[in-house]
This record gives C-alpha cells, sequence and structure tokens, in this order.
C-alpha cells in the first residue's frame, strides 16, 4: 500500500491525480477540509476506489467530501464511483447533462446488466450510482457546481462543457445504439466517439484556478472548440494547474486551450490509456505536451500491465487467494500550494513521474 503522508493544510489546495495502466480518479482539496471528487478508479487487484482509500489514509471524514462528480460514463473513470456515491451520502453526486435525457438513461439502462449480463461495467457502475440517488445534479457548460468560502476566499467550481450542441449529438448517438428488445443479449457497449458529452470543470479560487480536462475532444465546433470559442469559458480566470485532456492524446488537444485558458508553462498532469493494443500518451503525444510546458507529469509510467500468461493466473488463482500482479503500474501525482503562494509542490507516488 501506498504511503501518502498527511493531508493538506486548511489553508492548501491540493490536485491529487489518480491513475494505472487503466483508470483515472482525481481528488481536490478545496480548503478548510472541503473536498471534491472527480472520476473514480480502483486500487489495482482491489474493489476500493482510489480516492477513498487515499482520503481514509489521511484522515478525511466522510463530511468532508461536498461533491462527486462522473465527468463521463467510460469505464476508465468510473469504476468504484457507486461505492463513492454510497459511502458519501451526503455528498451532491454529478454527471453530464446528457444523461437527463431518457434516451441516454435507456442507453445506461441497457447497458448496465439490467437486461444482460456480462456487459460494460462503465455503464453498470453509472447506472447504479444513478438510481441508489434520489436527487442527481446534471452539467452543462456554464453550470455552477460548487460554491463555498474557504479561506476568507469565495471558490467557485463551474462546468465548462458539453454544450448544447454536443448534448444533442451524443444523445442522437445513444439513441441509436438503445435495443428495440430489452431481452435482447448484448455482448458489450458500442464504442462512442469523439467523446463530446466529457464535463470539464474550471476551478477559481481566487487569484489562482485549476482546469480539469476530463476526456473531451475536439470536433469541428462541438468539443474544446466550443469551450474556447464560448465567451462565458473564456472569462473564466487562466489556470496554473490542468489535467491534461483524454490521456494526452492529439483529440483531446486544441492548441487555443493552451493559448487562452492556461498561464504560461502551466502544472499539467494526466493518467496513461492502456487497453486492447492502444497506448495514451504516445511518444508524439508527450513530446507535444513537452514542447508547451517543462512542468508535465504522468501517474504512471508503466504503458502496460506486466504480462502473465492466462493459464499460470487461473492456476494461481485455484490455489491461493487474493492473488494481484506485482508492480501494477500503479501512481499518483500530487499538486499541493498555499493559497496565495506562486508555485506548486509536486510529490510522485507509486509509478507516477515526470512525463
Amino acid at each position: 500500500m501506498i504511503n501518502y503522508g498527511g493531508g493538506p493544510a486548511d489553508n492548501e489546495i491540493e490536485i491529487t491525480i489518480f491513475g494505472p495502466g487503466y483508470g483515472e480518479a482525481i481528488a481536490v482539496h478545496l480548503g478548510e477540509q472541503n473536498w471534491m471528487l472527480v472520476d473514480s478508479c480502483l486500487v489495482p487487484g482491489t474493489s476500493e476506489p482510489a480516492s477513498r482509500a487515499y482520503l481514509e489514509q489521511i484522515g478525511v471524514p466522510a463530511s468532508g467530501v461536498k461533491a462527486i462528480i462522473a465527468s463521463h460514463w467510460h469505464d476508465d473513470h468510473v469504476r468504484g464511483i457507486s461505492t463513492l456515491a454510497a459511502h458519501y451520502a451526503d455528498a451532491e453526486f454529478m454527471l453530464s447533462h446528457v444523461f437527463s435525457d431518457a434516451e441516454a438513461t435507456a442507453f445506461l439502462a441497457a447497458y448496465s446488466e439490467k437486461f444482460a449480463p456480462g456487459l460494460s461495467r462503465g455503464s453498470k457502475e453509472l447506472y447504479s450510482a444513478v438510481k441508489a440517488r434520489e436527487i442527481v445534479y446534471f452539467l452543462h457548460q456554464r453550470t455552477s457546481v460548487l460554491e463555498l468560502t474557504a479561506n476568507e476566499r469565495n471558490i467557485r467550481v463551474c462546468a465548462l462543457s458539453p454544450t448544447p450542441a454536443a448534448c444533442a449529438q451524443s444523445i442522437a448517438h445513444f439513441a441509436s445504439h438503445v435495443p428495440k428488445n430489452p431481452g435482447i443479449q448484448i455482448g458489450h457497449a458500442p464504442e462512442m466517439k469523439p467523446n463530446l458529452e466529457a464535463v470539464v470543470l474550471h476551478i477559481d479560487f481566487v487569484g489562482d484556478a485549476v482546469l480539469l480536462g476530463s476526456d473531451l475532444e475536439n470536433h469541428e465546433a462541438l468539443g474544446w472548440s466550443a469551450v474556447v470559442n464560448d465567451q462565458w469559458c473564456a472569462n473564466r480566470p487562466r489556470s496554473s494547474a490542468y489535467k491534461v485532456a483524454h490521456h494526452g492524446s492529439s483529440t483531446g488537444d486544441h492548441p487555443p486551450v493552451w493559448a487562452n485558458m492556461l498561464n504560461p508553462n502551466p502544472v499539467t498532469c494526466l493518467t496513461p490509456y492502456s487497453l486492447a493494443g492502444q497506448y495514451l500518451p504516445t511518444s508524439g503525444d508527450k513530446s507535444r505536451i513537452r514542447d508547451c510546458t517543462p512542468h508535465a507529469y504522468i501517474s504512471s509510467g508503466a504503458s502496460r500491465r506486466p504480462s502473465m500468461d492466462a493459464a499460470v493466473l487461473k492456476r494461481l488463482n485455484d490455489i491461493a487467494t487474493e492473488v494481484t500482479v506485482a508492480n501494477p503500474g500503479f501512481g499518483a501525482v500530487r499538486l499541493r500550494k498555499v493559497v496565495g503562494a506562486q508555485e506548486w509542490t509536486r510529490e510522485f507516488f507509486g509509478a507516477a513521474g515526470d512525463l
């Protein structure tokens, strides 16, 4: 187990990004022990959400979590989020405005094992979390997510996406994949590209700001271009720290974001993505990001989990319990800054390090 040390001081801002080779979660300290959790991934080899394990280790009570946001429905961003929603029962639960639509909700239900076994874990997690909550808040561009006062400053978190046009396109895409017969056996949730329904978050600490890029991609006049070109979004304070969108891929990159929404040489973090032969960020992605800032970090340098023959792994599971892979490539990048300070401190845990 990773030893994360102590928690932040009341007057410290904190952004901690967790990620193995597949998965992403973010814990944000807004000041005076007010926390926000964005997305979820699991500690490798367990069913424990990484952000909950972290908060419990540093002594944060459940009442300290004010909001839980599912930026989108993909499996690598919502594993364990139903556990978070149940454990932090007093926290507000929020997700993309796309899922306020009946067709999108039907999509989640269809691919949630409600009608058929063995389906996408991501849609199941989100569907379970939504069904367990009496109140769910839906986010879209210009939505106020959270407002509070900490360290005599008014902290404001707002959503910069998705736009109404992006929601409409995503809903139409979801609707096309809702099965006509609820009893049909569906093998897996379909691939849905580009990702336009993801929620980008801007955190204004007054005198400083953070941009969390989720997995938002760009497509024609939608996605990142619609964020940068929206005057309300463009008027948000520039950010000194940025969670790079879509695992650093070229599809999530939009140069005007760097030019218009971020400070020069911002501190940046990202998580890798490794699945079915696709590995992000690529060497080209890394070079592009390093050209934008000298302060670039990644939660795990592992491009994939250590390989093991399936038959060997099955045999080990037959003769032992709780078999876990050593060195699973899990890590975390933690950024902290005292309110009013100029520089972020950086700490690396597990497999995290420079990009």
